[in-house]
Formats: structure tokens, sequence, C-alpha cells
């Protein structure tokens, strides 16, 4: 697949999940929220560290 179909069929995917009657999409953004927000560590701390292990994870399309 190439990578402009990829792009068009998670836009075809996150379209069905937004308009989807169940709850899980909102709770799962709300999740995201409460976890970057500041607390203990600052959102840039937190942000830092998820893009850290992202990179030494090799988590990238």
């Amino acid at each position: 697949m190439h990578v402009h179909e990829r792009n068009r069929e998670k836009r075809r995917v996150n379209g069905l999940v937004v308009t989807s009657p169940m709850k899980v999409f909102a709770a799962f953004g709300e999740l995201g929220k409460q976890v970057y927000a500041d607390g203990a560590l600052s959102k840039k701390h937190k942000e830092l560290t998820a893009l850290a292990i992202a990179v030494s994870q090799n988590c990238f399309d």
C-alpha cells in the first residue's frame, strides 16, 4: 500500500470512528488530555519523553 493510499484509509477510518455512536473515541481523547496535563511533570517533558521513546523504538510510520 502506498503512502497516499494508507493516509486516505486512515482518514476514512478516523471518519468512521468519529461519527460512531460509541463513546470510546471521546473517552480515549479525554484520557490523552489527562495524561498530558501538567502535573508532577510538565506537558512539555511528557511529550519529549514520549518522543524519545518513539525514536528509540522506531515507532514511526
